[in-house]
């Protein structure tokens, strides 16, 4: 078979299969599955039938053994028995999607929705509830880093240590980490900032102590208003800043205060309805302008919009019902490393992307680099 460096990439991936009637190597299946998933395909029959269809060409490229290539069963058998979590660091690693100093990492968490199942009455397929991830997005340069599954007894808190920890490891430094209300607990903030990075975390009720503190005391010291007119709407926002507060001085780290008003006025029935305004906080461990903070909140919403809306409308991750074994998390990395080379490559349109992959052999190899 011929040497790819996509293919090595997948070199260090323990083979669980025995000797006998091993005809494929497991590099060769991992690879054409990435492969068929970048181009478009949303199911193992898919990949099947695209395997059939560019036959002649995916021999030419990996010159396999007997020019033979792995059935849809066969990439199915491989993909059961790898380590997902390995799989997707090695994906990261071919396409150098590491957080730069000063780059916002948005993390939230993305629950795979087929793929619970419900249990055989033979009791061969058990039961398990719906996959829960925990994505981390790079916003500066639209990239994600390999996800993190989410124990189905627990919540998203318990994960994103797991998160700061990776990168800390990797020698991250210097990142801003944005996340949800429900990820604001002190321990993770002190993590943060123990690993020599920052955080911008909402103030919300389920921290009611601390929210009311910081409504009562807030002295803003600097303003930034932006009027966004888009999708029907217009949104005024107000954002003030501060950099001490009386009461939260505990707080690990923190080193600014934002407040911000927003006022939502929608396009209906040709007439705009004013809405009233509504506050929200936030802190921070950035000692930067209100115009900068602004962009950064406004820009963590890039994970829904980018990524969610991209891999359950334009991939079908809400349709799709793989369950078994570790597929649903194989699928789901080899979806990121889409969207990544998708992106890479400076395209806008994810759904058009997928398209051209689809009609266009060459246009997909030269997507990851292997023309």
């Amino acid at each position: 078979m011929k040497e790819l460096e996509s293919l090595n990439a997948f070199a260090g991936l323990s083979d669980p299969r025995g000797s006998n009637g091993k005809q494929h190597k497991q590099t060769l299946c991992i690879g054409i599955f990435t492969l068929a998933v970048v181009a478009g395909c949303r199911g193992l029959n898919a990949m099947g039938d695209w395997v059939k269809g560019y036959h002649d060409d995916l021999v030419a490229l990996f010159e396999p053994r007997k020019d033979r290539l792995p059935s849809y069963s066969t990439l199915r058998r491989v993909m059961l028995g790898i380590d997902y979590q390995a799989y997707g660091a090695c994906l990261s690693s071919f396409f150098e999607v590491t957080p730069q100093a000063g780059e916002t990492v948005a993390i939230d968490g993305k629950v795979l929705r087929g793929s619970y199942e419900v249990g055989a009455v033979d009791g061969r397929a058990p039961s398990h509830p719906a996959i829960q991830l925990v994505i981390s997005y790079i916003v500066e340069r639209g990239l994600i880093l390999e996800s993190i599954a989410v124990d189905c007894k627990s919540n998203e808190i318990t994960a994103l240590p797991l998160v700061v920890k990776r990168l800390a490891e990797q020698g991250v430094k210097g990142v801003v980490f944005a996340f949800d209300a429900l990820n604001t607990p002190k321990k993770l903030c002190r993590q943060i900032i123990q690993s020599e990075n920052h955080y911008l975390a909402p103030l919300k009720y389920n921290h009611r102590k601390r929210r009311t503190t910081v409504e009562a005391a807030f002295s803003a010291q600097e303003q930034y208003s932006e009027t966004v007119k888009s999708h029907g709407r217009i949104d005024h926002r107000t954002i003030s800043i501060g950099h001490s507060c009386e009461g939260v001085e505990d707080w690990p780290g923190v080193r600014t205060f934002v407040r911000i008003e927003s006022q939502r006025n929608v396009l209906k029935g040709g007439k705009y309805i004013v809405n009233k305004p509504f506050v929200r906080f936030f802190i921070t461990s950035l000692n930067e302008s209100a115009a900068e903070l602004a962009a950064r909140i406004r820009a963590y919403w890039h994970v829904e919009n980018k990524v969610h809306y991209c891999r359950d409308v334009s991939q079908g991750e809400d349709a799709s019902r793989i369950r078994t074994g570790m597929l649903p998390h194989c699928m789901s990395a080899a979806r990121d490393c889409a969207l990544n080379a998708y992106r890479a490559a400076g395209c806008s349109n994810m759904a058009k992307a997928a398209r051209d992959c689809s009609y266009n052999f060459s246009y997909l190899l030269s997507l990851i680099n292997l023309k």
